[in-house]
């Protein structure tokens, strides 16, 4: 492979020097990425591969990145041949980029933030996100929240009741009354078919104090707790009846499930107000984001990559309705 490789940057051949070195070495890393399909390459690993410097090989990549020829993923930092690159025989784009101009539209359509979240390495891992104009969305792709209660319920609702019990449990001690609460707020969003994240002080206190435990080597317990401290110090989403009682109310996000083609829950969708809504903004809100689930369920039935990512304790129990 290293021989095929140099041979690729330049080498001389029988027909005299290359007269492009450059432009090989933008061959070079091209057909690395094709090679190596099945693992995506860091920076570090391509350069050292090719025998490039860090420098030359970023600037390629950037270039490669804007052009869509290549993708980097947001939380690994890791690069991917992308679906611009013409060609017939490349391996099919990630799932996430293919939700990405849809998510966009979406954004359009409700005028706020958007983004699509999976489960990683037990971490909840916002892997695309969008907002309308040149505005940023409170929540960007990259962040990653602890996988435990109360975050994550969308991807819980339809599981079976052991992942529901792991989920709590990881929360560590919490009150009786938010113990109570999840699972009659678990069964609320499986019949309505999204979830509501109110928008609340503790709830932004904890997410900012999550956001600076990323990258520390502070013990998973702690970002952990930090999460289950939103179910001690907050209302959980909404029960039935409770929102007839309100004209409005601050929200942080509305999210509905994505599912694979087995009914398990792989991806989730969250629209991102984090403003006032009233009942009828929440719910045309909420119709929204479950109409963008189904067809991006649709996608992941004919995208098998895309189910890697999924939970494996999850099962079918697919019953997504707007709510009414």
């Amino acid at each position: 492979m290293s021989e095929y490789m140099n041979a690729k940057l330049g080498q001389p051949d029988q027909q005299g020097q290359d007269p492009s070195p450059p432009t090989r070495r933008v061959v070079a890393v091209v057909e690395l990425l094709a090679d190596r399909a099945g693992s995506h390459l860091t920076l570090a690993e391509i350069c050292r591969e090719l025998g490039i410097s860090r420098s030359t090989g970023h600037a390629i990549l950037t270039t490669l990145c804007s052009c869509d020829w290549v993708l980097r993923d947001p939380l690994s930092g890791r690069y991917s041949l992308g679906a611009g690159l013409p060609s017939t025989s490349l391996p099919a784009a990630p799932l996430s980029r293919l939700l990405r101009e849809p998510l966009r539209k979406l954004c359009s359509a409700m005028g706020m933030a958007a983004c699509i979240s999976e489960l990683r390495d037990g971490s909840l891992a916002v892997i695309e996100s969008a907002a309308p104009g040149a505005t940023r969305p409170p929540v960007q792709a990259g962040v990653r929240l602890p996988f435990v209660a109360p975050f994550g319920r969308e991807f819980v609702a339809w599981a079976p009741a052991a992942v529901g019990d792991e989920w709590m449990a990881a929360a560590g001690p919490v009150n009786d009354v938010f113990r109570a609460r999840v699972p009659k707020v678990l069964k609320e969003i499986q019949k309505r078919g999204y979830g509501i994240e109110r928008l609340s002080d503790p709830l932004l206190n904890v997410f900012a104090a999550l956001l600076a435990l990323e990258g520390t080597t502070a013990p998973d317990p702690v970002a952990a707790r930090l999460a289950g401290a939103v179910g001690d110090l907050t209302i959980i989403d909404f029960l039935p009846g409770e929102l007839n009682k309100i004209a409005q109310h601050p929200l942080a996000t509305i999210s509905a499930p994505i599912f694979d083609a087995h009914g398990h829950v792989v991806m989730s969708v969250s629209a991102q107000p984090y403003e006032q809504l009233t009942v009828e903004e929440m719910r045309d809100v909420g119709a929204r984001v479950v109409e963008f689930a189904e067809h991006a369920s649709s996608l992941v039935a004919q995208h098998a990559p895309a189910t890697q990512g999924a939970p494996a304790s999850t099962q079918p129990g697919k019953n997504v309705t707007a709510d009414t």
